[in-house]
């Protein structure tokens, strides 16, 4: 479609939807929502959000949460100091020691790579990236041509 006649046709689409009268709301809607409305302010105050419970409340039950955190982190620091499961986790460190040792290598290596690609001459990595390029399809190609031919002289023998 020309983009003058979408434009047209748009005007045309929007002049007579404004001419359209509004529509009443449903006489059973007001009452519904009215209904809803009230439903919600004889709600229990346990039902509410935590902000709209009565500030005594709120205080101990914050009171409470506080303490069953400083509980559970004071447990969690006595089972850490326990002997047998310092000797369960043994094994996770080790692997966890053996994981960083790995990608403290890693990452060494690449910052050594990144190092010795920015002090080379854009000239000489964009010979080394024509190179890698080339010599990976002629890999790609000659073991396309070894396949073929293996598969014909399986075929044909």
């Amino acid at each position: 479609m020309d983009p003058q006649d979408q434009h047209r046709l748009d005007l045309a689409v929007t002049r007579r939807l404004r001419e359209l009268p509004d529509l009443p709301a449903p006489e059973t809607l007001v009452p519904s929502v009215m209904a809803s409305i009230c439903a919600r302010a004889v709600v229990p105050w346990y039902r509410r959000s935590w902000p709209a419970w009565p500030v005594a409340l709120q205080g101990a039950s914050l009171v409470l949460m506080l303490a069953l955190f400083g509980g559970l982190c004071y447990g969690g620091w006595k089972l850490s100091q326990t002997e047998s499961l310092s000797l369960a986790m043994r094994p996770l460190g080790e692997w966890f020691s053996a994981a960083g040792l790995i990608w403290r290598t890693l990452a060494v290596l690449g910052d050594a790579l990144f190092l010795s690609v920015k002090q080379l001459n854009p000239a000489v990595l964009i010979a080394f990236i024509a190179v890698s390029f080339f010599s990976y399809t002629a890999c790609i190609g000659l073991g396309t041509a070894f396949f073929r031919h293996a598969r014909w002289q399986e075929n044909h023998l």
